[in-house]
């Protein structure tokens, strides 16, 4: 039980890291770009795009192995009975 507890905790720190991962890369670029000019710093906003977008599927995958995990449960206990 305590495995499943820490990859639980796992999953939702993993999951807040690529919202702060993208935020943080966000507000650098942004500070470049006022700093420096666009013309080099521009194309970097893929960063914080690419890690919203794994934060996204993270979450995803998440909620779609609980669904899992559920049916896999259910499906054991129906086989009991």
């Amino acid at each position: 039980m305590a495995n499943k507890d820490f990859i639980s905790q796992y999953n939702k720190m993993s999951g807040y890291l690529w919202l702060v991962i993208a935020g943080l890369s966000f507000l650098a670029i942004t500070y470049k770009i006022a700093t420096e000019g666009a013309q080099t710093w521009l194309a970097y906003y893929v960063v914080p795009v690419m890690a919203l977008l794994m934060y996204g599927t993270k979450k995803w995958m998440m909620k779609r192995m609980q669904r899992h995990l559920e049916e896999m449960a259910q499906q054991k206990k129906e086989e009991k009975v």
